[in-house]
């Protein structure tokens, strides 16, 4: 009796060490995401986890979400601390400051043994630091002119086709005393004034740069800008982009410019309000977009993640993937052919989206210097930014003040 007892007990023993084996992943990678609780695009990352963990039983993909404002500055503690995470997510525009540090691992060699760099966007090219591919493209895009059609009626306005005619229409549609403004847009000091003021700059054909050097003082730059901020007189101050999508969710803006992801966040609005939030192409001569975010493995990866890692990459890169890419971020995949037919039928926006992407001129910086020291380049453009939305200081001396800076911070090379 005494022997049963203690092989029942030995078997139970084991049963139960089997199953909190079975329950305990033998091995996790760390993923951390500013995406990881965005609408649309964290569904997707969530059902290609699901679908890499059946895959590969043992293995668990830690998720979770740091906040976009506070993400660049905590990868970059964790790498020079050597604890990166196991699966790099980039915003691309700050791709060049982690390359050039040596953090991340060249995938030409495993890139060569799939079609990626045969179905992938030319933007794929953005990947290479000193001729080695060092990521995986995952969205390049075009900016979209999400709009409010019952506001513009009201005001016996239509879409507008072009600047003049979008300022006019964001002034004509401002209702302060109402709580109703007619744009949107970033307010605060933050990464994103890049892109808004970049906006009206290379959507009329402009730059920031001219044969190598800073130029802000250009007399066109200058006029382009003062548009800019002539637009922001009649948008809510304090917004960060998350409190300005909700505001035109919410109905109280005419005009939001912003990327494809944001139409999952338009799918959210009041019953009442849907039905009037449309949108279309942002009304300059040129497309502006760029680079977004991309995918990478850290130099020093531990052997036995490798191929796990990259096994994610091609998952994620999958034909069954970029199309549920494409359909549930509302976003531009960078895989040929994304977008099949029926989607388009069914989903007709995104056709815009795509074609948006296509021809969309970059609002980042290419010059190597720029990009290696981006987050320099951004803070101090985006003080920049805020003097001339926040103050009475002239335009033209405001742009003079951001050169000069800029020449003694980040000299271009």
């Amino acid at each position: 009796m005494e022997r049963r007892t203690f092989l029942t007990g030995a078997l139970a023993a084991a049963a139960a060490a089997h199953s909190a084996a079975a329950q305990t992943p033998a091995l996790v990678l760390d993923f951390p995401s500013w995406q990881a609780e965005e609408p649309g695009v964290s569904g997707w990352w969530k059902a290609v986890i699901a679908e890499f963990e059946a895959a590969n039983p043992g293995t668990k993909v830690n998720f979770y979400s740091i906040p976009f404002t506070q993400y660049v500055q905590q990868l970059t503690v964790r790498f020079a601390g050597n604890n990166a995470p196991d699966i790099v997510h980039l915003p691309t525009r700050n791709f060049a400051a982690f390359a050039s540090q040596g953090w991340l691992a060249p995938l030409d060699d495993r890139l060569a043994r799939t079609d990626i760099l045969q179905s992938w966007t030319p933007l794929q090219s953005e990947m290479k630091w000193e001729g080695k591919t060092q990521g995986l493209l995952l969205m390049g895009y075009g900016s979209l002119l999400y709009y409010n059609e019952k506001l513009l009626a009201d005001a016996g306005l239509s879409v507008p086709t072009t600047p003049a005619q979008w300022l006019e229409a964001i002034e004509k549609t401002t209702k302060r005393d109402q709580g109703q403004f007619g744009l949107v847009a970033t307010s605060i000091e933050h990464p994103n004034l890049v892109v808004e003021a970049g906006t009206w700059v290379m959507g009329q054909g402009l730059d920031w740069l001219r044969q190598g050097r800073y130029d802000f003082g250009n007399a066109q730059v200058v006029a382009a800008v003062d548009q800019y901020r002539r637009s922001m007189r009649f948008a809510p101050p304090g917004m960060n982009s998350t409190t300005g999508r909700q505001l035109f969710i919410d109905g109280k803006a005419t005009f939001l410019r912003d990327g494809p992801w944001v139409w999952a966040f338009v799918a959210r609005a009041p019953e009442a309000i849907r039905p009037h939030l449309k949108v279309a192409r942002v009304p300059f001569p040129h497309e502006t977009g760029g680079t977004s975010n991309s995918l990478h493995m850290p130099a020093n990866l531990a052997a036995n993640k490798r191929e796990l890692v990259w096994k994610f990459f091609e998952l994620a890169a999958s034909p069954k993937w970029q199309a549920e890419y494409v359909v549930q971020a509302a976003s531009p995949a960078p895989r040929r052919g994304a977008l099949g037919a029926d989607a388009a039928a069914r989903l007709p926006h995104l056709k815009l989206v795509m074609d948006a992407a296509a021809s969309a001129v970059s609002v980042f910086p290419t010059n190597p210097a720029l990009m290696e020291g981006y987050n320099e380049y951004a803070s101090i453009f985006g003080r920049a930014m805020m003097r001339l939305i926040s103050t009475e200081e002239p335009t033209p001396a405001v742009m003079a003040g951001l050169q000069r800076e800029l020449e003694r911070a980040v000299p271009l090379r």
